[in-house]
C-alpha cells in the first residue's frame, strides 16, 4: 500500500516521553505507550508499504523535532532528517505551484491550516491511505480524494 504517515505519528515516535513532564504516573505511562505504538507503526510501515512524503513535510517534521515540545538536539534531527532525504524506502514529492494553490483552495474551503494540506495535496495522487491522528483529516474536505483516513494510535488530536 501507499501511505502518508502524518507529522504527528513521526514525532510521537521519535520523541522519548521523560517522566519529569507528566503530572501522574499513569500519564507518563499511557504516553510511552503512545511512544511505542507510534514507532511500530513507522517501522511495520517501512517494511511493508512505500511511504510519500512531501518536501514541506520534511520541513514540518524538523520544526516540531526542533522546536516544539520536548526537543530533539540539532544534530539528531538533522541526521534523521538527511537519512530520510536519502532513503528509497521513503518517497520525497516536491511542492508545486500548482499544489500550492490547491492548498489554499482546500485550506479556505474547510478552515483548517494550510501546513496540513502542504503535506498531503502533493502526495495525494500517489497514496492509497493516510496514517494520522490529526482530526483534520477526518473533515469533509478530505472524503473527495477517495483516500483511507487511518488512526494507528487511536486517539484523536487537533493542533
Amino acid at each position: 500500500m501507499n501511505v502518508m504517515i502524518d507529522t504527528e505519528i513521526w514525532s510521537f515516535s521519535l520523541k522519548v516521553p521523560i517522566r519529569e513532564k507528566f503530572g501522574s504516573q499513569e500519564e507518563y505511562k499511557k504516553a510511552l505507550e503512545v511512544h511505542a505504538k507510534a514507532a511500530t507503526t513507522i517501522k511495520n510501515t517501512l517494511l511493508n508499504d512505500t511511504v510519500y512524503m512531501s518536501l514541506h513535510q520534511v520541513s514540518e517534521l524538523y520544526h516540531v523535532l526542533s522546536f516544539r515540545g520536548t526537543r530533539l538536539s540539532p544534530q539528531t534531527v538533522r541526521n534523521y532528517l538527511e537519512n530520510i532525504m536519502d532513503s528509497d524506502e521513503i518517497v520525497k514529492v516536491e511542492v508545486t505551484k500548482k499544489d500550492l494553490i490547491e492548498a489554499m483552495q482546500l485550506s479556505d474551503q474547510s478552515e483548517i491550516h494550510i501546513w496540513d494540506f502542504l503535506c498531503f495535496v502533493p502526495v495525494k495522487k500517489y497514496i492509497d491511505a493516510v496514517y494520522t491522528v490529526d482530526k483534520h483529516f477526518t473533515h469533509e474536505v478530505f472524503k473527495k480524494f477517495n483516500i483511507k483516513i487511518m488512526n494507528p494510535l487511536d486517539f484523536w488530536t487537533q493542533i
